[in-house]
């Protein structure tokens, strides 16, 4: 980290950053990436349950397949450091799960995993 810092510094010396600024911004940085790193995990839940979750009637492959997509735009979305896209995201998620359970498409289980999936990893961002 102080290496980053100082290479941060050299860098942007003739800007009048000074050694404190760079550390700070090494610091945060280090910070953002260690949370997108936690909720990884929660990201990588989500997306076995989401891959998983029985769907009837209809094109359940299709339906299935437009599921793991939103899981892996926000996944793809947290690795950028989008955090509020990636919570958006997450928020059309809850949606879609919410629309198959109205429909009785997944079942209120499946469903209450499904959220409980995202708020974890909605949960997990938030923090971060």
């Amino acid at each position: 980290m102080a290496a980053l810092a100082a290479a941060i510094l050299l860098m942007t010396g003739a800007a009048g950053v000074t050694a404190e600024s760079a550390v700070t911004a090494t610091a945060d940085a280090g910070t953002a990436v260690g949370a997108r790193a936690a909720c990884a995990d929660e990201l990588e839940v989500l997306r076995s349950d989401v891959a998983a979750v029985p769907i009837s009637s209809g094109k359940v492959d299709k339906e299935r397949a437009g599921l793991v997509k939103l899981v892996d735009d926000a996944t793809a979305l947290v690795a950028g450091g989008k955090t509020a896209d990636t919570l958006v995201k997450l928020g059309n998620l809850r949606t879609k799960v919410g629309q198959l359970a109205e429909g009785g498409r997944i079942s209120p289980e499946s469903a209450a995993l499904l959220t409980a999936d995202i708020d974890a990893a909605s949960g997990c961002l938030s923090a971060g």
